[in-house]
């Protein structure tokens, strides 16, 4: 048996901006689970952090955002080189062997993610980059967009790992140079090309630019010029990068969620968003096929779960403020009707069944 990693030998790196429940929230949390842990505090200049509960405060210039130009209806920013400069700077001050790095409107409930850190120890040499894997959030670590396959998509939300490989990982991003990166797309030279992600012009998404940057780094086959560099050898990499240096978890396999979003306590309540990120038994997929062909992933449930994700995500459609009448018009007369229909025979069926 491994020995349990105690709450001392732990650094909390907390970055963004001050929230002012949320953090105070998030902080306390920490305490709670994590007692002897070192906080780190990561927060803009000029930020309220009186009688929030830290060890380490570090303040950094506010290098700003860039507006996405593809949303009429609501403001979208590009956060990267906040979440880069926020990020690096409190993990530079880690002084002990493990790190969990959180965001400023996160909360722990409990330290289940502790229990499975060691629990997927086979790997294979191609790509193995970290001395151990690191736990990621599922939600927000996105598979595939509209049917299109997302290499490196990691969710930034939260990461625990032995601070050595916390830093090879996060330390490999540097700033973009702004607004070029931001509005890639409406730049001539490459206009011609199509981005997966639609509406946002960037050259890579926050969480894709973070994961690409570190294993481009240490690995000189792996190159994407931008994110609609896409091509079956790069999605196969990616995939083996990940199954071979990551694990990723589910509020109920972490005990981590962000009080922004409800549905990070209940990932299926995510809806269209969900059915395109990894799951816990996505992962226990890509274990069993790249890593460890003995394994055997717990079963899946599929039946009324996901027609209840197939329903959510046609429901989310409909009212979706951005989405074209087109689009509307169809998930009212097909899309929400029939997946309806498909959820109550799945569920009668069951009732019956009993």
């Amino acid at each position: 048996m491994q020995k349990k990693i105690e709450s001392k030998d732990i650094s909390v790196v907390v970055q963004g901006p001050i929230h002012k429940v949320k953090t105070k929230k998030c902080l306390k949390s920490i305490r709670k689970y994590l007692p002897e842990a070192e906080i780190i505090l990561s927060t803009w200049e000029g930020s309220r952090t009186d009688n929030l509960d830290y060890d380490i405060l570090v303040v950094s210039k506010d290098p700003g955002a860039v507006r996405q130009k593809g949303f009429a209806s609501k403001k979208v920013f590009n956060n990267l080189n906040r979440m880069i400069v926020s990020t690096n700077c409190g993990v530079e001050k880690v002084s002990r062997k493990y790190t969990l790095k959180l965001r400023t409107d996160s909360c722990i409930d409990n330290t289940e993610f502790l229990n499975v850190f060691e629990k997927f120890p086979e790997r294979v040499e191609k790509y193995k980059l970290f001395e151990q894997r690191i736990l990621a959030s599922t939600l927000f670590s996105k598979t595939v967009i509209n049917g299109i396959e997302i290499p490196f998509h990691v969710s930034d939300w939260w990461f625990f790992g032995l601070t050595e490989d916390i830093k090879k990982y996060l330390l490999s991003s540097t700033t973009v140079e702004e607004p070029y990166f931001s509005n890639y797309f409406e730049y001539p030279e490459n206009a011609a090309k199509k981005s997966a992600f639609e509406k946002f012009d960037w050259r890579f998404a926050p969480e894709q630019f973070i994961c690409y940057s570190c294993f481009n780094k240490y690995f000189d086959d792996i190159k994407m010029r931008d994110c609609a560099d896409l091509s079956d050898e790069i999605n196969e990499k990616s995939r083996l990068c990940l199954a071979n240096n990551f694990i990723f978890l589910e509020y109920k396999q972490s005990g981590i969620h962000n009080l922004k979003y409800l549905f990070s306590k209940y990932e299926p309540f995510a809806g269209d968003i969900y059915l395109e990120l990894y799951t816990f038994h996505k992962f226990e997929e890509l274990y069993e096929k790249y890593c460890d062909s003995a394994y055997i992933p717990a079963s899946a449930s599929i039946s009324s779960n996901y027609k209840l994700l197939r329903f959510y995500k046609h429901l989310y459609k409909l009212f979706d403020p951005e989405a074209s009448l087109r689009v509307k018009i169809e998930q009212f007369f097909v899309g929400v009707p029939f997946s309806a229909i498909a959820l109550i025979q799945v569920l009668l069926r069951g009732k019956f069944d009993k």
